[in-house]
């Protein structure tokens, strides 16, 4: 496509010219153009009907008394040989090229109503599949200390969000789509670039072990992301790193304000890790994320110091905030280098922000497991059989007893044991009910 003052050209194929017919009359009714189609055969490369569109070009550059200027995205590498030989021609052409990549980025900066409401869907669908799909996964292979691959949990939770009824979403599969494969890291092995992918490794949940998960999903094409860090027996260390990861992350978050100068995010984090742990600053990452929408990045609206823009109601961002490269004394050289990651969609509102993908919950009680007691609570009185019973549920639970290490095997037993008592109750309760019914009203 070409957008002149008084044409649009279309190069394509008859079949695509034939639908997009009916936009001729709109657009010379609604702002006065003419939609001019260059149809090239099925083998043709198209070259002859580039000439055409280029004369074109020149011929209303004359008529307007102007130089002959083209806009174009620089940053975007052409896809596919029509596009390869529409970008040889243009350069060589003689016109003035330039670069309208930040004017497309202001231009779909703001998202309307509609748009706002796309990205919301797109939001909890993500945060959902993280939240009923991603981490009742996760727990079920610690659990059961399965071998799964990164791989195979990337395709897995591919499939839930393809799915979204099937992890309580009501959207149409049909509207619905991926941003990305899904992303599965653990063992020492970590990328927290956004190109970054699942490997072939088993996940790795050992003592002092790093788990990130990372997803995005779209709706109607438009764009959401969440990433989460899950801390298996977590050392001090890691522990803390975290906590001062997620302060940063909610000060960035907060910073999110109309008026507000884009730099004013990044910086917003930047503060709180110099204040809490300023050895963690060069682990930083160097942006806080960036803008979302129809495209997962929107490079106009990068959450770095630099960025001088001011913030709107209706821009939307991948807040998205990690530390790379950590290094911490443990038994297990897988790890000993470890990286966090947090990223939420977050809209920005009039009297402030909403952080659509909220309902994945990132603080320490939901993404902390602990498998293993310290010395001094092993120390503690016994307790009777049953209340270690009631206790011992897998998330979030310890896996040891007065008298040494519970089996998760044992665990499991005891635990379908207390539902089984827990149910029995409600029946004895419910009988106990209908009886008293019953003498009150004098049945036989």
């Amino acid at each position: 496509m070409v957008f002149g003052d008084k044409h649009i050209h279309f190069l394509c194929s008859q079949k695509k010219a034939s639908l997009l017919e009916v936009v001729k009359k709109s657009a010379k009714e609604t702002v006065g153009v003419d939609v001019v189609m260059h149809v090239k055969a099925k083998n043709d490369n198209g070259s002859n009907q580039m000439e055409s569109i280029l004369r074109a070009i020149r011929s209303q550059s004359k008529s307007d008394h102007a130089a002959p200027t083209v806009g174009y995205i620089a940053r975007e590498a052409p896809e596919g040989k029509l596009l390869e030989i529409w970008t040889d021609k243009l350069k060589g052409s003689g016109l003035t090229l330039s670069d309208i990549s930040n004017g497309l980025s202001d231009l779909f900066a703001v998202k309307d109503k509609n748009e706002i409401t796309c990205i919301k869907k797109a939001a909890y669908l993500t945060a959902c599949a993280m939240k009923n799909f991603v981490v009742p996964k996760v727990e079920k292979v610690i659990d059961e200390e399965k071998k799964v691959t990164h791989a195979s949990l990337m395709d897995d939770t591919e499939k839930a969000i393809l799915d979204p009824v099937k992890i309580g979403v009501k959207l149409r599969a049909e509207n619905v789509d991926i941003c990305y494969p899904p992303i599965f890291q653990s063992g020492g092995n970590f990328d927290l670039r956004p190109s970054a992918s699942s490997n072939d490794d088993y996940l790795y949940y050992d003592s002092s072990s790093v788990i990130i998960c990372a997803i995005g999903s779209r709706y109607n094409s438009y764009c959401s992301n969440v990433a989460r860090t899950y801390l298996i027996d977590s050392n001090a260390v890691q522990s803390k790193a975290y906590e001062v990861l997620l302060k940063a992350h909610e000060a960035a978050i907060l910073a999110l304000k109309p008026g507000n100068k884009i730099s004013s995010v990044y910086e917003a984090a930047v503060a709180v890790v110099e204040r809490e742990a300023p050895e963690l600053v060069p682990n930083l990452t160097k942006s806080a994320g960036t803008g979302i929408g129809l495209e997962f990045r929107e490079s106009g609206l990068s959450l770095n110091a630099k960025n001088e823009r001011v913030l709107k109601a209706g821009m939307v961002f991948n807040v998205s905030l990690g530390f790379q490269n950590l290094q911490a004394k443990t038994s297990n050289t897988k790890s000993e280098n470890f990286s966090l990651l947090l990223a939420d969609t977050v809209i920005v509102t009039d009297d402030g922000r909403d952080v659509a993908t909220s309902a994945s919950s990132k603080s320490v009680k939901d993404i902390a497991y602990s498998f293993n007691e310290d010395e001094e609570e092993e120390e503690q009185p016994k307790v009777k059989p049953e209340s270690i019973a009631k206790d011992a549920v897998f998330s979030k639970a310890t896996l040891r007893s007065d008298n040494g290490e519970i089996s998760k095997e044992e665990l499991r037993k005891q635990h379908q044991a207390e539902l089984a008592r827990q149910k029995m109750k409600k029946l004895l309760d419910a009988l106990l009910v209908w009886n008293l019914v019953a003498e009150m009203v004098e049945l036989p």
